[in-house]
């Protein structure tokens, strides 16, 4: 099956999956004899690998980064491969795979990835049952730390999943020290993304990331800052928070 979303469903309804998906992971590998092992590999290395031996498969998912979440996002990426029938692409030794690093997953330009990040999106956070849970909220970070712990996966593939779902007009921006990692945006806010490699001078993001310090709220911003144009008669808002360990951090910009 060629749609990912599509067959993402298939999958929960014909193993009748219930509850939170993310614990039932390990148990959709295992119903296909796909076998999986979760290690610490090298931190340079590959996040996922989906290995290929004649018809039989193994998922090897590397803990050295990043949380569970973060491992149950990859984990459900790599069983994209397979349930789409992605065929390898890496040989050595013998030895055939498909093997995905960060910033694999993450460049948008790839078209396989791109399919095993929607297959894992809607596998993980069900479209139907996510946008129930959302009914009432506005965005900030108390809706994302939330939803990424009833989901089990990380901040960032929640948020990526909330503005995906949202109509409101919002960007959130992820950031390794100054520098941008990658943008998540609404459908609404599209038009009006820029291209930034780094946080803007003059911000309060920036302040916030110098200072090691997280807003408690959202404060009023200069949208030429953030925006590649002017929001006509609206008031940009933007709040920053920091992870205390990695020091990166993630900036909602809305109006």
């Amino acid at each position: 099956m060629n749609n990912p979303v599509t067959c993402a469903k298939l999958i929960l309804e014909n193993k009748q999956i219930t509850g939170v998906p993310a614990v039932s992971l390990r148990d959709i590998a295992k119903s296909e004899g796909i076998r999986f092992l979760l290690n610490d590999y090298p931190a340079d290395s590959w996040d996922g690998t989906l290995l290929f031996k004649g018809e039989k498969r193994a998922i090897l998912i590397n803990t050295h980064r990043g949380n569970t979440g973060r491992h149950n996002f990859t984990f459900a990426h790599e069983l994209g491969h397979y349930f789409l029938d992605h065929q390898p692409d890496y040989y050595q030794d013998g030895e055939a795979s498909i093997k995905c690093t960060a910033a694999d997953m993450a460049d948008g330009k790839q078209p396989r990835e791109v399919d095993a990040n929607k297959f894992a999106q809607e596998l993980l956070m069900p479209e139907d049952s996510f946008r129930f849970d959302m009914i009432g909220s506005t965005l900030d970070f108390t809706l994302v730390g939330n939803m990424a712990n009833k989901y089990m996966v990380s901040k960032q593939a929640c948020s990526y999943r909330i503005v995906g779902l949202t109509q409101a007009p919002c960007i959130i921006i992820f950031t390794e020290g100054m520098q941008i990692t990658s943008i998540a945006s609404s459908y609404a806010a599209k038009t009006y993304v820029q291209k930034l490699k780094a946080v803007p001078c003059d911000t309060a993001a920036f302040v916030a990331i110098s200072d090691r310090k997280w807003h408690e709220d959202f404060t009023t911003c200069d949208s030429s800052k953030w925006l590649c144009r002017e929001v006509p008669g609206e008031t940009v808002y933007e709040c920053t928070h920091i992870h205390k360990d990695s020091g990166n951090a993630m900036t909602i910009i809305k109006w």
